[in-house]
């Protein structure tokens, strides 16, 4: 205990008064005359006892009386962990909590409103001089200076609800970064959340020893939720008439067993597929969603359930887009093998493009998929450096190298791509011995892997040595353990290397039955598949797939059926054309990019999950969670109190006892009333 006024604590002389009155007694004694002293003096013996023992309590009454009354005009308190704040200003930091979760419903009212109550509560517990900073999720800049009191409560009334995630250790080094005028002043920092298990995922920052930090846990109602977590494709490619299937995962953290939940797919608009799934409570399930792809072009698909209280997390999108067919490009020395044409001429999935490498046309690059390389002898520096921007953008390369190819012309371009290279041609008939059967591009191929599966087998090929950075992938290996069949991943691109040459002269590749599915697979994983999704808050960087944007054109995003627009920052990653969206995306939903007018690519984003978990640390399990951080200036306040000021009052400046000795100086002035009246009877 100490005291704001200790000077008053001289008072306590005053308690000398009742003594000296009690030691000497000024009252004039009366003589009176008996004839008889016999009663008299077994009279004295007992009233003089009784006159001790009344002089005695009155004395101790007195005492205490006059000791809480000085007591209390010198202010006795109980400090706070900090001591009592004597400084002209203190500096607050307040986070409420503005996420998805804060729609939850608590008597009545959102928590969000909840939180904005207390908020105006935690000002209450200070003066007109202390200055205040508001942090949201939202992470404005205008919320990292400190305002006054007024002030303060116009920004806490443009709150709401926000779509971004933010850890405990994100909010607590974001206060950190606020300027404080008063460089050794200490920052009192409230948090006021839901305190979700997800927000201490990332564990917490160790703060530091001089702030003090303190806790407001807000409680809602109890619910579960059911949630769409994710979406994707069993196939990276679409194209037109496909029969695709789409696989969603849903998650129930609700405390039933599930059963025949319907699930829509709407594209464009229109439902295209519905199925039901069973999920036990607080388990998972993935669902299959048939469709087919009938139409060309950019779609944009929404899947849907139906869930409440929380609703935000029952919508999922995505996009993709369906193209007419795959181009597939062809350059050879003369007319190209049969074993190309045969397979993908007459199929209309792709689109057959043969080129004599003497006639050939660089420009038509930018509109192929696939590039193969078909036997050829030697390889340009035009050639060779047209190839390397094609690989980088996107495209994929399959080289097949000739019987008599020109070693030094490819290891040029091998040394480009930063592969490594082959060596003098071996004549060596050999056996393909080796196959990596869940490779993507057997996917789907092998039901089962028999032990003694029938391989194919070369008359001659190029030793391959790696001697480069990028990392190399072996599909198929020789009986020598020379690699066969190569992929290295270059730029955004792929490039498949064949150490052999193909036709009937070189071996029976071309006429064994996994030749099908390896062009075919080749030529369908060609491009990098866009991402069907967002997730708003994490994805801030958005590729485009355009090399250039001209400087007279301007882009705008725009979110589908809305008058929302924006136009984003960009820049070139060397690749393509990269948007730069951070916290722009406001709304989940589907969003069109658009130069002059004109579409040109979608993107859909998603709410982050992290919030649909409604879990959240029970007010006994909280303050053991934040006992077991060991950090003696961390508090957590109860938020269940009418009004958490005075708590907060308590719990930072101390306890005041003024009012409490004034009742016990009250008490002790009241029992020598009574025991003067009580002796005097």
């Amino acid at each position: 205990m100490e005291f704001l006024h200790p000077y008053w604590l001289f008072g306590l002389l005053a308690i000398s008064i009742p003594i000296i009155i009690h030691l000497f007694n000024f009252r004039r004694y009366k003589k009176l005359y008996f004839t008889n002293l016999k009663f008299l003096k077994s009279i004295k013996n007992e009233t003089r006892k009784q006159h001790r023992l009344r002089h005695l309590l009155i004395l101790i009454s007195r005492i205490l009386a006059i000791t809480f009354i000085v007591l209390a005009f010198a202010r006795p308190y109980i400090p706070g962990p900090e001591g009592q704040q004597n400084a002209a200003e203190r500096y607050v930091s307040i986070y409420v909590d503005n996420s998805m979760s804060m729609q939850a419903a608590s008597n009545g009212s959102s928590l969000l409103d909840v939180a904005r109550a207390k908020a105006n509560e935690v000002l209450d517990a200070y003066g007109s001089s202390d200055r205040f900073q508001l942090m949201t999720n939202d992470f404005l800049g205008k919320h990292q200076r400190y305002y006054n009191r007024d002030e303060f409560n116009t920004l806490l009334a443009e709150v709401e609800i926000s779509p971004a995630f933010r850890s405990i250790t994100e909010v607590y080094e974001r206060m950190q970064e606020a300027e404080i005028p008063a460089q050794e002043a200490m920052v009192h920092q409230y948090f006021i959340s839901d305190f979700q298990k997800t927000f201490f995922a990332s564990g917490i920052s160790e703060p530091d020893t001089v702030n003090m930090l303190f806790y407001i846990p807000l409680i809602d109602e109890a619910y579960g939720n059911i949630y769409i977590d994710s979406c994707w494709f069993d196939s990276p490619y679409n194209h037109i008439l496909q029969h695709q299937s789409l696989y969603v995962s849903l998650v129930n953290l609700s405390a039933l067993d599930l059963e025949k939940v319907p699930v829509r797919l709407m594209i464009n608009g229109i439902q295209r597929a519905l199925g039901t799934f069973d999920a036990p409570a607080g388990g998972k399930t993935t669902l299959q969603l048939p469709f087919t792809n009938n139409a060309a072009g950019l779609q944009f698909a929404e899947v849907m359930i139906e869930d409440y209280p929380i609703t935000w997390d029952d919508h999922f999108y995505i996009n993709w887009t369906v193209k007419d067919r795959i181009p597939v490009q062809i350059i050879s020395e003369s007319d190209p093998g049969y074993y190309f044409s045969s397979l993908l001429a007459n199929d209309s999935v792709f689109e057959y493009k043969p080129y004599e490498i003497s006639k050939l046309d660089y420009s038509s690059f930018a509109e192929t998929d696939l590039i193969v390389l078909d036997n050829i002898s030697s390889l340009s520096s035009g050639l060779s450096n047209e190839l390397e921007k094609f690989i980088s953008s996107g495209g994929s390369l399959f080289m097949i190298p000739g019987e008599d190819a020109g070693i030094d012309t490819y290891n040029k371009l091998l040394f480009k791509l930063k592969l490594g290279r082959i060596m003098p041609y071996d004549t060596s008939r050999l056996m393909i011995t080796e196959l990596n059967a869940r490779h993507e591009l057997f996917f789907g191929v092998f039901e089962e892997i028999p032990e003694n599966l029938d391989l194919p087998e070369v008359n001659g090929h190029y030793p391959f040595r790696q001697s480069g950075v990028n990392y190399l992938e072996t599909i198929m290996h020789l009986q020598n353990g020379d690699p066969y069949l190569l992929l290295s991943n270059h730029g955004k691109g792929k490039v498949y290397l064949l150490t052999a040459p193909l036709g009937d002269d070189y071996g029976n590749l071309v006429r064994h039955a996994i030749w099908v599915p390896i062009i075919y697979r080749m030529a369908m994983l060609s491009r990098p598949h866009d991402n069907i999704y967002y997730v708003m808050g994490e994805d801030r960087v958005i590729g485009t797939g355009l090399d250039m944007i001209p400087a007279e054109n301007q882009m705008i995003v725009r979110l589908s059926g809305s008058e929302y627009e924006f136009i984003p920052a960009f820049h070139s990653s060397g690749e393509e054309i990269e948007l730069l969206v951070f916290d722009r995306i406001a709304h989940a939903g589907h969003y069109k990019l658009s130069v002059s007018g004109e579409t040109i690519a979608g993107f859909s984003f998603n709410y982050n999950r992290m919030e649909s978990d409604p879990s959240i640390y029970p007010y006994e399990e909280l303050i053991e969670i934040l006992a077991d951080l060991g950090y003696g200036n961390i508090l957590l306040v109860d938020s269940a109190t009418e009004h958490v000021s005075s708590t907060i009052s308590e719990l930072s400046q101390g306890k005041d006892l003024w009012k409490t000795f004034i009742w016990l100086a009250l008490f002790f002035i009241l029992l020598e009333i009574l025991l003067l009246r009580l002796f005097r009877k």
